[in-house]
């Protein structure tokens, strides 16, 4: 049993070793694409803060929230991503 256990801690502690090993060298060969990404991400969630500031100052409750899959949606897919979630948003909001 506690060598199981061992085993699988030694698996883990190798995975992250190694994960850590690729996105560094990601970051070295690839960092403006990583750069680029965050820079869009957080730039999209600050929109989508903006947006549901005007919609409710109109009186519109939209259902976009600030989270991490809205970061990663708009990190990947840029503005089409944040259209997108508002027109789920306005399709929730009106079916």
């Amino acid at each position: 049993m506690e060598e199981t256990v061992i085993h699988n801690q030694l698996l883990v502690t190798i995975i992250i070793i190694s994960s850590c090993f690729f996105v560094g060298s990601l970051m070295l060969h690839q960092g403006h694409y990583i750069v680029k990404s965050l820079f869009r991400g957080i730039l999209g969630l600050f929109l989508i803060g903006c947006g549901n500031i005007i919609f409710k100052a109109f009186g519109i409750f939209m259902p976009v929230g600030v989270n991490i899959m809205n970061f990663v949606l708009s990190a990947v897919l840029g503005i089409p991503g944040l259209l997108a979630l508002y027109g789920i948003g306005l399709w929730e909001l009106f079916h």
